[in-house]
C-alpha cells in the first residue's frame, strides 16, 4: 500500500514539515510513502474548455485535462495512491488558490457517479471500461495550515480542502487544524502537536487498502456531520434545519447539555456528497438539466443572437503583452 502526502506550501516550510511527519506515521503502519511539493509546479485553473469531455467521448479511459502543465503528474500520483494526506496553507481565511485549481481540474472530470455510468455503458457495448483507479477507495486526511493565533482566521481552510476528496469519493479518517503556527515558530518546537501529526499519518496508513465499509473515523472529535466530521453549517432560514456545508446533508439542530447537536435522517446521510448516493443524485440532476438545455435551445436558441446585440459593444480589456506562466525555480 502507498500513502501519498502533498504539500501546497513553500519548500521546507511548515506544510512540508507536517506532510513529511505524517508520512513517517504512514510508514510506521507498514506503507510505502510518496511526497510531492506543488509550490513550484504549475497547476493552472480550469477554463471550461471541455477538452477533457471530448477525449473521453472518443474513448479515453478517463477525462484527462489537455492543458500543458503539471496537473497530470499530480493527478496520476493521487490515482496511484492507496491513501492521501493533503496539507495546504491558508492565506486569506480560505485555502491557497493552487489547491483550488487542482480540485477544479480534478473534481467534475473524475466524478465517480459519472465514471460508473460511463463504465457500465462501455462494458455493455463490449468496449474497455474506464480507468479502474477511479473506483479505488482511499482514506484521506487534511491539514490546513495558518499562522494566526485564533482558528477564526483559518475557518474556511478545512471545508475547502474537503472538496478535493468529494468527487473522488475519498473517505475522511482524520484531520487537524493547523492554525497557531506563528506562536509555534516551527512545528518542531511543539512535540505533542508533531506526535499528533504522526498519528494522523498512521491513521491513514493503517486503513489504506481497506474496503470502504471497514474504514473508520479516528479524529479527535466527531464534529457535527457523520460523513466529513466537519464543523461548518449553513442555515437557510427553515426552522431548525441546517445543512452540512461540505456534504450538503440536511439535519435538525438542537441543544443538548449546552452543546449544539445535529440529527441527520438516514436518507440525508446517504445523499451527502461524501457518499455514493449523493454523487448519483447530482449526476442524475445534471442529466435532467442537459435534457432541459437541449429542449430550450431547440425551442428558443435562435433568439439568443438578438439578445446579445445589446451587449456586443462591451469588450474585454486586455494587456498589451500576454503573460506566459513559467515555473519559479
Amino acid at each position: 500500500m502507498q500513502v501519498l502526502a502533498i504539500s501546497f506550501g513553500r519548500e521546507g516550510g511548515n506544510c512540508d514539515i507536517l506532510a513529511k511527519k505524517a508520512l513517517l506515521g504512514a510508514k510506521a503502519a507498514g506503507c510505502d510513502i510518496r511526497f510531492i511539493n506543488t509550490n513550484n509546479l504549475i497547476i493552472d485553473r480550469c477554463t471550461n474548455c471541455t477538452a477533457c469531455d471530448k477525449v473521453f467521448d472518443k474513448g479515453a479511459d478517463a477525462k484527462l485535462c489537455q492543458r500543458p502543465d503539471d496537473f497530470r503528474f499530480v493527478r496520476d500520483a493521487i490515482m496511484d495512491a492507496d491513501g492521501c494526506i493533503f496539507v495546504a496553507p491558508v492565506y486569506s481565511v480560505g485555502v491557497t488558490g493552487q489547491y483550488k485549481n487542482l480540485l477544479d481540474r480534478m473534481g467534475a472530470s473524475h466524478d465517480r457517479a459519472a465514471m460508473m455510468a460511463a463504465d457500465k455503458q462501455r462494458k455493455a457495448a463490449g468496449q474497455p471500461g474506464v480507468d479502474p483507479r477511479l473506483f479505488k477507495d482511499r482514506p484521506v486526511a487534511y491539514i490546513p495550515v495558518g499562522g494566526a493565533r485564533t482558528p477564526g482566521w483559518t475557518s474556511m481552510g478545512l471545508p475547502m480542502m474537503h472538496l478535493l476528496g468529494v468527487s473522488n469519493q475519498m473517505i475522511p479518517v482524520d484531520y487537524m487544524e493547523g492554525y497557531g503556527m506563528g506562536d509555534r515558530v516551527s512545528p518542531f518546537f511543539d512535540e505533542p502537536y508533531m506526535e499528533r501529526v504522526f498519528q494522523l499519518g498512521k491513521n491513514v496508513g493503517e486503513q489504506a487498502g481497506l474496503e470502504r465499509e471497514k474504514m473508520e473515523w479516528r479524529g479527535d472529535w466527531e464534529g457535527v456531520c457523520p460523513s466529513c466530521h466537519g464543523t461548518t453549517l449553513t442555515y437557510r432560514g427553515d426552522g431548525t434545519k441546517v445543512e452540512c456545508t461540505v456534504c450538503g446533508s440536511i439535519g435538525d439542530l438542537s441543544i443538548e447539555d449546552g452543546k449544539i447537536k445535529v440529527t441527520y435522517p438516514a436518507d440525508e446521510i446517504a445523499r451527502g456528497r461524501y457518499q455514493p448516493g449523493g454523487l448519483v443524485e447530482h449526476y442524475e440532476e445534471i442529466q435532467s438539466m442537459v435534457q432541459r438545455f437541449i429542449a430550450v435551445i431547440k425551442e428558443r436558441g435562435a433568439e439568443i443572437p438578438e439578445f446579445e446585440k445589446e451587449l456586443d459593444f462591451i469588450k474585454s480589456d486586455k494587456p498589451e503583452k500576454r503573460t506566459i506562466l513559467k515555473k519559479i525555480n
